[in-house]
């Protein structure tokens, strides 16, 4: 799948720009450990991660819910199963903070910045946290195309269907990164744009993935699409 003119750069943004988890997120599922019958953080995060995953793949169209909404849902769901003595909402609502300033990337700044054509952030996220984020960051997007906005998140295909929509760009004249092969790879592409793996853990790369171990690589991957007007 090739981009005939590159236009611009749809871009995910948590686990891509900035990081999937910091201490903010960590500290919670410290306190869920400290409360509860869990045995180790990771069994925590497991669960948790199970039980939000499929509430995401649910929540489409008229059966959407924010990512708040998902959260707070699955908060209960691991504070029940655990038997933790915290409470959902104020763990849900310390998360916030992580969505609203989550750390940023190191080699996030430079290729931001190094971008000659216009970018997107495409995420499933809740409109006021991602926004937050990237006012705070300083980060200066054409456009912010989220979940909510979509009433689908991903790896559901409208989603990208929307952000064309919106952008007003055709699936050709993109190329979409993240670091998710269900929602950053296979997704974007089931609705005609090319995408690019951000494989920052350097795993074993599914045979018909174009992938790039860090943004930096991702950058000369952009300069020579855009090299072929």
């Amino acid at each position: 799948m090739r981009c005939s003119v590159l236009k611009a750069v749809m871009i995910d943004f948590y686990g891509t720009v900035v990081y999937e988890n910091g201490p903010v997120s960590m500290e919670v599922i410290k306190r869920i450990c400290k409360s509860s019958l869990a045995a180790t953080a990771e069994e925590v995060v497991a669960y948790w991660w199970r039980k939000y995953e499929i509430g995401v793949q649910s929540a489409c169209g008229a059966s959407f819910r924010t990512q708040y909404e998902l959260a707070l849902e699955s908060f209960e769901d691991v504070i029940k199963h655990f038997e933790s003595a915290e409470s959902p909402v104020v763990l849900c609502d310390r998360m916030t903070e992580h969505w609203s300033y989550p750390p940023v990337y190191e080699d996030t700044v430079p290729f931001l910045e190094s971008l000659d054509c216009p970018y997107y952030f495409v995420t499933n996220s809740d409109d006021r946290f991602v926004m937050e984020a990237v006012r705070r960051h300083g980060f200066s997007p054409a456009g912010i195309v989220t979940s909510e906005q979509a009433r689908y998140p991903k790896p559901r295909k409208e989603l990208f269907e929307y952000a064309l929509q919106k952008t007003g760009l055709k699936p050709d004249e993109v190329i979409h990164i993240g670091d998710s092969l269900k929602g950053d790879v296979y997704c974007p592409r089931e609705a005609g744009i090319r995408a690019l793996w951000l494989n920052r853990d350097n795993k074993t790369v599914p045979e018909g993935v174009e992938a790039a171990g860090s943004l930096e690589e991702v950058n000369r991957v952009v300069q020579d699409l855009r090299k072929e007007r």
